[in-house]
C-alpha cells in the first residue's frame, strides 16, 4: 500500500504532497488539474516507466530543470521509500535515502497495475504495445526476466542499426543474430507459459464482469524464430540486408485476444473491448498476487467511461478488498459503502480533502 507520495516539478505540480493514504482513494477535480500525473508518478516508481509518454524529461513542469518522485511503501515484503529524479540528463533512482540504486535493485519493490481510458490500444496498437504489455507482466512476475528483456532490446537494435548501413558485414550479423536466436529460446517459453498461466485468471475476471458464458482469451503467438546456420539463415541473411529490417526473432512476436472466438479487436463492440481491458487488469493484479504472494496498487485512470452502471459496479465487487485503489476521475463517483472512499480534489500543487 502507498502510504506517502511527494512531487516535486512534475508536470502542473510545482510541488505536491499526500499523506495518510487509505485503501480507497479518488482523485476528483476538473480535466487538466493533475489528476493523472498523480497517478503517472506512483506508476513510475512501480515500473519505472510512465503510462503517457516513453521519454521520461516529459513529466518536467514547464520552466523546472528537472523533477523528483517520491512515495513510501508498506505490503507483504515490508515497508520501503522509493524515489525517482530527473535532472535533464538522465534518471536516477534512490532506496530508503540512499542515492545511486540500480534498476535490478529497484525493481519490482513496488507493484502496481494501470488500468487507463486509453487500454484499448491493446487492442488496437501494434504488436509491440501488446508484446511490451506483457513483458512488463512477465518481469513483475518473474524480476529476472528483465535483464532478458533489456537485452532483447538491446540486440535488436544493434542488429537494426547494422542492417541500415550501405554495406552491413555478414559477420557482425551473424554475431547479433546468433544472441537474438539464444535468447528466443529462452523468451518464447517464458512468455508461452506466461499465456498458459494467464488465461484462467482473465476468463475468470471477464466472467465476473459480464456474467455470461462469452469466453475471453489470450493467445501468445511466436512470430518467425532464427533458422539455424544453413541455407534458411543465407535466405533470412538476403532478405534482412536487402530490406535493412529485423525480420525474425523475438522481438516480433505478438498476442491475439478473442471473444466468444472471434477478434475482439476486429469484431467487438466499444462497451466489449473496454470490459475485456479491465478484465486483462483485474487478471493482472490477481496472477501478480497470487504468484508473488504480494499486492499490488490498482492505479486507474477514468477506465470506466463508457461503461453502463451494472458493468461499473460488477468492477468494484471484483476488485479485492485488500487492495489498495486510487481511483482519478472528473466525473464518477463510486458507491459509497461505510465511506471508504476518501476523496481529494485535486488542483495544481493541491490536494484538498473534499468538504474540507
Amino acid at each position: 500500500m502507498l502510504r506517502r507520495l511527494r512531487l516535486n516539478s512534475v508536470r502542473c505540480h510545482p510541488s505536491l504532497e499526500l499523506e495518510e493514504l487509505g485503501p480507497r482513494v479518488l482523485l476528483a477535480g476538473a480535466n487538466g488539474r493533475g489528476k493523472t500525473s498523480i497517478l503517472e508518478s506512483v506508476a513510475l516508481l512501480a515500473r519505472l516507466r510512465s503510462f503517457r509518454t516513453g521519454a521520461l524529461r516529459d513529466l518536467t513542469r514547464t520552466g523546472a530543470a528537472g523533477w523528483r518522485v517520491e512515495g513510501s511503501w508498506a505490503d507483504e515484503a515490508g515497508p520501503v521509500r522509493l524515489a525517482a529524479v530527473w535532472r535533464g540528463e538522465g534518471r536516477e533512482l534512490e532506496i530508503d535515502g540512499r542515492a545511486g540504486a540500480t534498476t535490478d535493485e529497484f525493481w519490482g519493490r513496488a507493484l502496481a497495475v494501470v488500468a487507463h481510458g486509453g487500454d484499448t490500444i491493446m487492442l488496437d496498437g501494434g504488436a509491440g504495445e501488446r508484446r511490451a504489455g506483457f513483458d512488463l507482466l512477465l518481469a513483475e512476475l518473474e524480476p529476472h526476466r528483465l535483464a532478458d528483456l533489456r537485452r532483447l532490446k538491446e540486440i535488436t537494435r544493434q542488429r537494426g542499426s547494422l542492417l541500415r548501413q550501405a554495406k552491413p558485414t555478414r559477420d557482425e550479423w551473424e554475431a547479433w543474430t546468433t544472441q537474438l536466436a539464444e535468447l528466443g529460446e529462452i523468451l518464447r517459453p517464458a512468455r508461452g507459459a506466461l499465456g498458459e498461466a494467464f488465461f484462467p485468471y482473465l476468463d475468470r475476471a471477464h466472467r465476473s464482469l459480464v456474467g455470461t458464458n462469452e469466453k475471453l482469451a489470450v493467445r501468445y503467438q511466436p512470430a518467425e524464430g532464427i533458422p539455424a546456420p544453413g541455407p534458411e539463415r543465407d535466405r533470412l541473411w538476403d532478405r534482412e540486408r536487402e530490406r535493412g529490417l529485423n525480420l525474425a526473432g523475438p522481438q516480433r512476436d505478438d498476442w491475439e485476444f478473442s471473444l466468444a472466438g472471434k477478434s475482439l479487436a476486429k469484431f467487438g463492440s466499444e462497451g466489449q473491448r473496454r470490459t475485456g481491458c479491465l478484465a486483462v487488469r483485474l487478471a493482472e493484479l490477481e496472477l501478480i498476487r497470487e504468484k508473488r504472494k504480494r499486492t499490488p496498487v490498482l492505479l486507474m485512470d477514468d477506465a470506466l467511461k463508457e461503461l453502463d452502471a451494472d458493468r461499473r459496479e460488477a468492477f468494484w465487487k471484483a476488485v479485492p478488498r485488500a487492495t489498495q485503489v486510487l481511483y482519478a476521475t472528473a466525473h464518477d463517483r463510486p458507491v459509497q459503502r461505510g465511506g471508504e472512499w476518501v476523496i481529494l480534489e485535486i488542483s495544481p500543487g493541491s490536494a484538498r480533502l473534499a468538504g474540507a
